[in-house]
């Protein structure tokens, strides 16, 4: 307890030596009756759930509480209150941290207390509204007055060690992804090339066949799975040595509307309805054409792999003077909350196919656009992500 604090508090209450005097002199008349007070304590306590609910050792417990309280209700009519006496008082507010105990509980058990005080003075025939009672009132008042300050200290300490402990989870988990990412591009940088070579040879390979020839699907599926070791490699090497947008005058429509038309030809956004608005005043942009084409398209892969045949995928453009606004909406069932709070997270996937990468990148690319991404889901009701962006991003 800070010395001068506990100097502003005594002066406040009116509490000094003369108070001491008179503790000192309800003392014969108290010690008997304190265990029984104490006892009555507790069952008034106990009878309130959340009190109930700290004390979870049972009756061992318990009885430590009850013999700590004990003494220190002794020490009330018996100690010097000087420094010393306080500090060692003020380990009670530390201990409510500890056990989760919540702060009102202090405020309706010190009134407990003093009234059963109050009841044990009176029955030893002490005069209820003397000096004596007055010196007591004022000593109950200023031990509140060091629990709530303790109490604060010590969560505000409780706050810290946790903050510390959040954002030391955090380094060591971003230097865990660095190397990661590094590792991850190193290996991403090493298959590219030879996967092209690949690409390029078994292209080769089908072009010298025959229209009906029987291995053409074969060829195809081939292919098929190339491209996405090369998506896959290319959201690596995005992730590990994301490039800085190269700003530029650009019409968000025409890039929606060329991202439709490639994506229409997949055959799984021929199985879905696509509708597709925008507003009519709609302003040019400045932004990385390319890199809001890939945001796009991992959007909308996104938002077909989460839906069922016949379901419809619902593309918005809409703006301000400032900012346009693009909105990409499913009718799927939408993204369970343990999975929701790890969206953003790299490498985090439910899916088969994938890195887990896609929406860390469309974040990357967005803020570095000076805007931002928001996804809103619930289950059973569809996800609707929205990008929003100035329409003048800096260069």
């Amino acid at each position: 307890m800070n010395e001068s604090l506990l100097a502003e508090m005594k002066h406040y209450i009116g509490f000094d030596d003369r108070d001491g005097e008179a503790l000192r002199g309800l003392a014969p008349y108290v010690r008997s009756a304190v265990p029984i007070a104490v006892d009555r304590f507790y069952d008034a306590i106990l009878i309130h759930p959340g009190a109930r609910a700290v004390i979870t050792g049972g009756e061992e417990q318990l009885e430590r509480l009850r013999q700590s309280l004990l003494g220190w209700v002794s020490e009330l009519f018996d100690g010097r209150y000087d420094q010393e006496y306080f500090a060692k008082h003020e380990e009670i507010g530390r201990v409510h941290v500890r056990v989760g105990l919540p702060q009102h509980y202090m405020f309706t058990s010190m009134e407990i207390l003093r009234q059963e005080l109050d009841r044990v003075i009176r029955a030893s025939g002490q005069d209820p509204t003397g000096e004596k009672m007055t010196s007591l009132h004022k000593l109950l008042t200023l031990e509140l007055g060091i629990m709530v300050e303790s109490y604060k200290e010590g969560f505000t300490a409780q706050v810290r060690h946790i903050e510390r402990s959040l954002v030391q989870d955090r380094l060591t988990r971003a230097e865990h992804l660095a190397e990661i990412g590094s590792l991850a591009a190193s290996i991403a940088h090493e298959v590219k090339n030879p996967l092209a070579g690949v690409s390029g040879a078994i292209q080769v390979i089908r072009n010298g066949m025959s229209a009906d020839d029987p291995h053409r699907p074969i060829i195809a599926e081939i292919l098929r799975q190339i491209d996405r070791l090369d998506s896959a490699v290319k959201d690596l090497l995005l992730y590990a040595r994301p490039h800085p947008p190269r700003v530029q005058p650009c019409d968000l429509d025409a890039t929606v509307r060329r991202v439709l038309k490639i994506l229409r030809e997949e055959p799984d956004m021929q199985r879905l309805k696509v509708e597709f608005s925008r507003d009519p005043n709609l302003s040019p942009i400045r932004a990385d054409e390319n890199q809001l084409e890939q945001v796009i398209i991992n959007l909308l892969q996104n938002a077909v792999q989460a839906s069922d045949d016949g379901d419809t995928i619902f593309v918005r453009i809409s703006g301000g003077p400032d900012q346009v606004f693009l909105l990409i909406e499913d009718e799927g069932e939408g993204i369970p909350p343990d999975v929701y709070e790890h969206i953003f997270d790299p490498f985090y996937t439910t899916k088969a196919k994938g890195t887990g990468l896609g929406l860390n990148i469309c974040r990357k690319i967005i803020e570095a656009h000076s805007g931002e991404i928001t996804v809103q889901s619930k289950p059973g009701r569809g996800t609707i992500v929205t990008v929003r962006l100035p329409i003048n991003a800096d260069a």
